[in-house]
């Protein structure tokens, strides 16, 4: 898998709205599988082989663990996906609603002395990732590397669907429950479901990724019997103006008046891998910026440190380095 700074997940919307009871990392594992399928820059048929590396997976979702650890989480995972079955929806020659229950994968094959692991497709799932029209659902695996939680991954995609829409088609609660996995006997109270799973997904992904999302609860008489999923792309985060006639604590006056200075070439090195990790600046800056659209993650990284070498654009980043631990000389000219 080439290590890009984005990487597009794209989604035939069955999948999207497919049933499944998926962990995480099993999740994380299809995404990345996607991605791959992708990326070979062909349709590839039912039968294709998908290749899997652990170093892939660390890099993908920040994973601080060695990658004798990783790959033995991508083995669990794919252990639990040889053996699940997703239900999803589509329609006969009679336009009659079919509901189909497929296994997710053909075949896995583990290859542990190089710490990765080969998935195949099943022929159900192919056509979902690669044969796309226009019913589909794409996000950058950026938006989704920091989520902890399967609930979450899962109603993200549901919000994605329809991201931008002022008013989007109700969910009936039934479906949303049934997409999610859940058993009747889970979370059977509303104001558990909520409590559970609805409210703590939807604070994580206000949180974490950049998107800002919330819903509408559908009602007859006083019984909720859906959900609206709204959401909207956040804005990237404006530089701050400081009012020197307003009256600020003198640390937050410090902190965002005073200039950095030249760094040195080590510095340069630290900080520049640590902005590479932190997700605020790949948001704000990989994100928005088209210098640095498309590039490799170490092109990335050495456009990152070359650009330090410039003090007004460190200045100009002088907020992501204070988030990344930087501090300031104990001599300061004041600006």
């Amino acid at each position: 898998m080439s290590t890009k700074t984005k990487e597009l997940v794209v989604k035939d919307n069955a999948l999207v709205e497919a049933s499944h009871s998926l962990n995480l990392v099993p999740q994380r594992l299809i995404v990345l599988a996607i991605i791959e399928a992708r990326e070979q820059g062909k349709m590839i048929k039912a039968g294709g082989i998908l290749k899997i590396k652990a170093s892939d997976y660390v890099k993908a979702f920040s994973v601080e663990t060695k990658s004798g650890a990783a790959y033995r989480a991508l083995k669990s995972a794919a252990d639990e996906l040889l053996g699940a079955t997703f239900k999803w929806k589509s329609k006969d020659e009679n336009g009659k609603q079919e509901i189909n229950v497929s296994q997710f994968v053909q075949r896995i094959t583990y290859v542990e002395e190089a710490a990765y692991i080969k998935i195949m497709f099943s022929q159900d799932v192919m056509p979902l990732i690669t044969r796309l029209d226009k019913r589909y659902t794409e996000y950058d695996l950026i938006q989704i590397s920091d989520l902890k939680s399967g609930y979450s991954l899962r109603v993200f995609e549901m919000f994605m669907q329809w991201i931008g829409n002022r008013n989007p088609p109700t969910i009936k609660l039934e479906d949303f429950r049934e997409r999610l996995g859940l058993a009747d006997d889970q979370y059977e109270t509303m104001s558990d479901f909520k409590k559970r799973v609805l409210n703590p997904s939807i604070a994580e992904i206000n949180l974490k990724t950049n998107i800002e999302a919330e819903y509408k609860q559908d009602k007859e008489g006083v019984k909720i019997v859906g959900f609206k999923l709204i959401s909207k792309y956040k804005k990237p985060i404006k530089k701050k103006v400081v009012d020197v006639n307003k009256e600020v604590g003198s640390e937050e006056k410090t902190q965002t008046s005073k200039k950095i200075p030249a760094l040195s070439d080590a510095q340069i090195e630290t900080f520049g891998d640590k902005l590479f990790k932190n997700f605020d600046f790949k948001r704000d800056v990989l994100g928005q910026n088209s210098l640095f659209m498309g590039k490799s993650e170490d092109d990335c990284k050495r456009l990152i440190k070359k650009l330090l070498a410039d003090q007004n654009q460190v200045n100009e980043w002088r907020k992501h380095m204070l988030a990344v631990g930087y501090c300031y000389p104990e001599k300061q000219n004041k600006p």
